[in-house]
């Protein structure tokens, strides 16, 4: 029998869960991801960057995690190597592994890609970023194993909170898309919260005196309070560190959401992070605090690719003219599509977007989306599906930015600017957001009611 086929009828408290942190700060200073103006490599830290897993066996046996790492993204050659490794160590089917990156633009870059976009041309930061990005596999896989390996009996709990200080970035202007506060833009500021506690009582103990072992909870913003050259998880590495001075026996993990355009304002102070943080984890601690209600199995996984297509690329001769262009950008990406080019014959204008799902029995569904999702595509999965819905971005896979289709006819930044910066051929065709809509519905409700999904 599948595991999606699967049924107990257990009170919900059949789980065994547990954690483990690994520090990944960098021994050195390496070149800084995520913001495309920065002109000299990291010079300290604020606070380490860590990776953090929570390890999940059901009442079948049926294991599962989820890992949070402070760094940008998660290639998926990344992710793929992880979970092989995971898959042989362990026994955690690739399908049961959602990796989920902070996106933390106070981290360190790694992808070699960027580097030669960003970095300067004569330091050693491109042989740190391929360094460093072995150790992180390493780090990724170790968390896991620790996780697994402190399994114990657990309860497991959900309620949700909300949080205010994100706000949507695309503002409507004469010209177009502005990249500016745009308090009437669509927000989600729902904070999804999720409570492991030690399996020694009842429904009675939900929202009483709690004592969690782990709290794992979501927000859709974009980690970008800061913009300076230390290591630091912006907010929510903040907002980590002070639930767990809340609750010291937990360890606690953040998902970010649909974050696309959404910002923290206001930013650009480390005062400002640590206040966000602290207004996160005080989010945080009401849905703990709160009559919870109980998260059952079984635990069903699914994890699918939903093909997505790419405007046409630039012809040859464009892209021979590009590689002449000043901006150091325009000259890397020409060069990686003429390389393309030349081994294959083509440019790819297709991409295997990766849509996951973990369906705690009929209580929650986790879904893990890639890349840089606008705030629609939560709102509107929670809306189709029944709930309660979380919906976790920036999984699994790097990407980029995934517009909706209004978006991507208005254009601005993350309708098509930020494609420049990529190597992928051109900005995404409009019917992207059918095509991950439905594809991330249906495997939402697979494994919430076991149905097969083609």
């Amino acid at each position: 029998m599948s595991h999606e086929e699967r049924d107990t009828t257990g009170d919900g408290y059949g789980w065994r869960v547990g954690t483990a942190t690994r520090t990944i700060t960098p021994d050195e200073p390496m070149w800084m991801a995520g913001f495309a103006q920065r002109d000299e490599p990291a010079d300290g830290a604020v606070h380490d960057l860590e990776a953090k897993a929570l390890a999940l066996e059901d009442e079948t046996g049926r294991l599962a995690a989820i890992v949070s790492a402070d760094v940008l993204f998660v290639q998926r050659e990344l992710r793929e190597a992880v979970a092989r490794r995971c898959e042989s160590r362990y026994g955690v089917a690739p399908d049961a592994l959602v990796l989920t990156a902070t996106h933390t633009h106070c981290g360190p870059e790694f992808r070699d890609f960027k580097l030669r976009m960003y970095a300067d041309e004569d330091g050693p930061y491109r042989d740190r970023g391929a360094d460093y990005r072995d150790r992180l596999e390493d780090e990724l896989v170790s968390v896991v194993g620790e996780a697994l390996d402190a399994r114990a009996a657990a309860t497991i709990s959900y309620s949700h909170a909300r949080c205010g200080f994100a706000m949507n970035r695309r503002l409507p202007v004469e010209d177009g898309i502005a990249h500016v506060q745009n308090p009437d833009g669509p927000v989600d500021h729902e904070v999804p919260v999720l409570v492991v506690e030690e399996a020694d009582g009842g429904d009675d103990r939900l929202g009483t005196d709690p004592s969690p072992r782990a709290v794992v909870f979501g927000y859709a913003c974009h980690p970008t309070t800061l913009f300076f050259t230390k290591y630091c998880g912006d907010w929510a590495g903040f907002a980590r560190r002070y639930v767990e001075e809340e609750y010291p026996d937990a360890t606690a993990l953040f998902l970010i959401g649909c974050a696309g355009e959404q910002n923290p304002y206001p930013r650009r102070e480390l005062e400002l992070a640590k206040r966000h943080g602290r207004t996160m984890a005080t989010a945080v601690r009401a849905a703990v605090e709160s009559r919870r209600r109980p998260v059952r199995g079984p635990l069903r996984t699914h994890f699918v690719d939903q093909e997505i297509a790419f405007e046409e690329p630039p012809d040859r001769a464009e892209l021979e003219s590009m590689r002449e262009a000043d901006e150091r950008y325009l000259r890397v990406r020409a060069e990686a599509l003429l390389a393309e080019l030349e081994e294959t014959g083509t440019v790819r204008t297709e991409h295997p977007y990766p849509v996951q799902a973990f369906g705690f029995g009929d209580d929650l569904t986790l879904v893990g989306l890639g890349g840089e999702v606008l705030v629609e595509y939560g709102l509107q999965l929670k809306e189709r599906l029944e709930g309660p819905v979380w919906v976790a971005a920036y999984a699994n896979d790097e990407f980029t930015y995934v517009p909706t289709a209004q978006a991507r006819y208005e254009g601005g930044y993350e309708g098509e600017g930020a494609i420049r910066r990529t190597a992928f051929s051109g900005p995404i065709e409009a019917d992207v957001e059918d095509r991950i809509l439905r594809r991330a519905q249906a495997v939402a409700e697979r494994v919430r009611g076991g149905r097969t999904v083609r």
